[in-house]
């Protein structure tokens, strides 16, 4: 009878846990009544599988005993720390995999995710265990961050040579640097995009992975020093996230101003390379 029992008190705390994330999930898309209905469900599983240990509960005046005895109530807590480490879990694999693009914003997710880890630092998960639960979202920040810069890079390459292009008529010099640059970025592109990180996430070393898709074979010398800075800023971009464990203000406020907004890829190639794409469509 007794294992019958521990049986559907797991049953209900799992039940539990989805309740919650679904909660936190259906609050991020506006869905309030889902949300306060979820997290009711949530609520009425922790007292279901948390209320038998307690003789009676003391609300308004009357008192609450522990049933058990002190080593019970350390088990209890155990079984809590399991299941937040359990629920933190789900939710950063959730968090780097969903939306990705969309809404909610960089800096929204990482306040929700803050909140998290400190939850968990409160009830004593080891600093170990919560960069575990974390490592998938912070290895799809290398995904995220190499997608913007070989992104950046071919929409610069596709308006760079627009106005010699455009150009009526040509000198040989010309038809030849636009004929050398053509097999260059074809080159580049069949080398780079679609590659990356996301192939092997959890052995990739994000520098190295940014050099294989380096543009100075056919960007213009003038702008090797500006690609090289872009570069460097999105490995630091990558290392902070990857020391915090999760989302740093600075990524978040470069992923929301760059790949959250409107043109921001071309915002940035204005300050790379001081190309005005809005200007040349």
């Amino acid at each position: 009878m007794d294992k019958v029992r521990d049986i559907l008190l797991f049953f209900v705390a799992a039940m539990a846990v989805f309740a919650l994330l679904g909660a936190v999930y259906q609050a991020f898309n506006n869905e309030k009544g889902s949300a306060i209905t979820l997290g009711s469900l949530f609520l009425v599983g922790t007292l279901v599988v948390f209320l038998p240990q307690l003789e009676f509960i003391k609300t308004f005046g009357v008192e609450a005993k522990l049933r058990q005895s002190l080593d019970r109530a350390e088990e209890i807590i155990s079984r809590l720390r399991r299941l937040s480490a359990i629920s933190a879990r789900v939710t950063y694999l959730t968090m780097a995999w969903s939306n990705r693009w969309g809404q909610p914003t960089a800096r929204e997710r990482m306040t929700v995710l803050d909140d998290l880890n400190k939850q968990l630092e409160e009830i004593n998960v080891p600093i170990e265990e919560r960069r575990t639960v974390a490592r998938p979202l912070v290895r799809m920040v290398g995904v995220d961050l190499h997608n913007v810069y070989t992104r950046v890079l071919d929409r610069y390459m596709q308006f760079r040579n627009r106005p010699l292009e455009q150009k009526p008529q040509k000198t040989q010099e010309e038809q030849r640097y636009l004929t050398e640059s053509a097999q260059k970025e074809t080159e580049w592109r069949s080398r780079s995009l679609g590659k990356g990180p996301f192939k092997n996430l959890e052995g990739y070393d994000f520098a190295e992975e940014l050099e294989k898709a380096s543009p100075l074979t056919w960007l213009q010398r003038e702008h090797y020093e500006a690609a090289e800075k872009f570069k460097l800023e999105l490995i630091t971009l990558f290392e902070e996230c990857e020391k915090k464990g999760g989302y740093t203000r600075q990524y978040a406020d470069f992923y929301d101003r760059y790949v959250g907004a409107e043109d921001g890829l071309d915002l940035k190639i204005i300050e790379l390379f001081g190309l005005n794409v809005n200007a040349m469509r």
